[in-house]
Protein backbone atom coordinates (compact mmCIF):
# COMPACT_ATOMS: atom_id res chain seq x y z
CA UNK A 1 0.00 0.00 0.00
CA UNK A 2 2.89 2.33 -0.48
CA UNK A 3 1.46 5.64 -1.62
CA UNK A 4 -1.50 4.05 -3.41
CA UNK A 5 -5.14 4.51 -2.55
CA UNK A 6 -6.66 1.03 -2.22
CA UNK A 7 -10.22 2.33 -1.71
CA UNK A 8 -12.78 2.16 -4.49
CA UNK A 9 -14.75 5.32 -5.04
CA UNK A 10 -18.24 5.58 -6.46
CA UNK A 11 -21.54 3.83 -5.90
CA UNK A 12 -21.85 1.12 -3.30
CA UNK A 13 -23.33 -2.24 -4.26
CA UNK A 14 -26.30 -1.42 -2.06
CA UNK A 15 -26.86 1.85 -3.92
CA UNK A 16 -27.27 -0.06 -7.19
CA UNK A 17 -29.79 -2.41 -5.54
CA UNK A 18 -31.64 0.58 -4.06
CA UNK A 19 -31.73 2.46 -7.38
CA UNK A 20 -32.94 -0.61 -9.30
CA UNK A 21 -35.68 -1.31 -6.77
CA UNK A 22 -36.94 2.28 -6.77
CA UNK A 23 -36.82 2.44 -10.58
CA UNK A 24 -39.07 -0.63 -10.83
CA UNK A 25 -41.38 -0.22 -7.83
CA UNK A 26 -41.25 3.50 -7.01
CA UNK A 27 -40.29 5.06 -3.70
CA UNK A 28 -43.12 3.68 -1.55
CA UNK A 29 -42.30 3.40 2.12
CA UNK A 30 -38.73 3.01 3.26
CA UNK A 31 -39.54 -0.05 5.41
CA UNK A 32 -41.06 -1.81 2.41
CA UNK A 33 -37.98 -1.04 0.32
CA UNK A 34 -35.81 -2.67 2.97
CA UNK A 35 -37.94 -5.82 3.20
CA UNK A 36 -38.59 -6.29 -0.51
CA UNK A 37 -35.15 -5.44 -1.91
CA UNK A 38 -33.16 -7.58 0.52
CA UNK A 39 -30.96 -4.73 1.69
CA UNK A 40 -29.24 -5.15 5.02
CA UNK A 41 -30.13 -1.64 6.17
CA UNK A 42 -33.01 -0.21 8.12
CA UNK A 43 -35.82 1.74 6.48
CA UNK A 44 -34.58 5.09 7.71
CA UNK A 45 -31.07 4.35 6.48
CA UNK A 46 -32.40 3.48 2.99
CA UNK A 47 -34.50 6.63 2.87
CA UNK A 48 -31.64 8.87 3.94
CA UNK A 49 -29.22 7.17 1.55
CA UNK A 50 -31.67 7.70 -1.34
CA UNK A 51 -32.29 11.33 -0.46
CA UNK A 52 -28.61 12.19 0.02
CA UNK A 53 -26.81 10.24 -2.66
CA UNK A 54 -28.21 8.24 -5.61
CA UNK A 55 -31.47 10.18 -6.10
CA UNK A 56 -31.48 11.87 -9.52
CA UNK A 57 -32.98 15.02 -7.98
CA UNK A 58 -29.78 15.67 -6.00
CA UNK A 59 -27.79 18.40 -7.71
CA UNK A 60 -24.07 17.96 -7.59
CA UNK A 61 -21.35 20.38 -8.48
CA UNK A 62 -19.75 23.57 -7.34
CA UNK A 63 -21.55 25.13 -4.42
CA UNK A 64 -20.21 27.31 -1.72
CA UNK A 65 -21.75 29.27 1.10
CA UNK A 66 -20.15 32.39 -0.32
CA UNK A 67 -22.03 31.95 -3.60
CA UNK A 68 -25.29 31.56 -1.69
CA UNK A 69 -24.65 34.64 0.44
CA UNK A 70 -23.80 36.75 -2.62
CA UNK A 71 -26.86 35.49 -4.49
CA UNK A 72 -29.15 36.23 -1.51
CA UNK A 73 -27.59 39.66 -1.01
CA UNK A 74 -28.17 40.50 -4.67
CA UNK A 75 -31.76 39.28 -4.34
CA UNK A 76 -32.65 40.86 -0.99
CA UNK A 77 -30.07 43.58 -0.39
CA UNK A 78 -29.39 44.74 3.15
CA UNK A 79 -32.96 44.48 4.37
CA UNK A 80 -33.39 43.69 8.05
CA UNK A 81 -36.84 42.67 9.13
Amino acid sequence: MEGRNEYQKGLWTEDRILMDYIRVHGKGTSNRITKMSGLKRGGKSCRLRWINYPSPSVKRGGFSEEDLIIWLHNLLGNRIQ
